[in-house]
């Protein structure tokens, strides 16, 4: 009786030190497996991404010497916190969703604005269909489950640090990844 009265006695400190070890843990496991955003592409695709790993496989092969890595997202990952999506450096986005998120996309970058049907608001292009509904074809359909019936558009972020003309921009490895992501199947 008095081991186990000891125990129970001693439960709530335990579970404080378990609760501060999955802390430190989580911080230095996300501090190796994580970089810098002047060394990252993020995607973020606001549709059903079936293999995000994958999908950022995919767009590596071919990055530049100074990205480090690339990350591809469900809009539904940064479901508590949006500093990831409004900071990102492409969207994947349903036509109409895009006016929600207007305020996170940048205009089209000029080398960019031939590579497929443009969307534009004001005069300004802004995004790139990469998925057509009315014909079923798209890029990256062996990853994203685009649902519906309808278009989906490439955007580039307005605080991307890898799109030439952006401010604080360090280089144009975002054009390169849409690129990479348009040919895939």
């Amino acid at each position: 009786m008095r081991k186990r009265r000891r125990f129970f006695s001693l439960l709530p400190a335990l579970v404080l030190w378990l609760m501060a070890s999955v802390l430190v843990w989580g911080f230095v496991f996300t501090r190796i497996t994580d970089t810098s955003r002047e060394k990252k592409i993020t995607l973020c695709v606001d549709a059903p991404v079936r293999d995000e790993t994958g999908l950022a496989v995919r767009l590596e092969e071919g990055k530049g010497e100074n990205i480090r890595m690339v990350k591809a997202r469900a809009f539904t990952y940064a479901m508590f916190d949006t500093s990831e999506l409004m900071n990102a450096d492409l969207f994947i986005v349903p036509l109409s969703h895009a006016e929600t998120y207007r305020d996170w996309f940048g205009p089209l970058p000029e080398d960019m604005r031939d590579a497929a049907p443009c969307l534009a608001w004001d005069g300004t292009p802004l995004g790139l269909l990469i998925y057509d509904a009315q014909t079923g074809a798209g890029a990256a359909r062996a990853y994203i489950d685009y649902p519906g019936a309808e278009d989906y558009y490439l955007f580039f972020g307005a605080a991307s640090l890898h799109a030439a003309g952006r401010e604080n921009a360090v280089d144009n490895e975002a054009v390169s990844a849409a690129r990479r992501l348009m040919e895939i199947p």
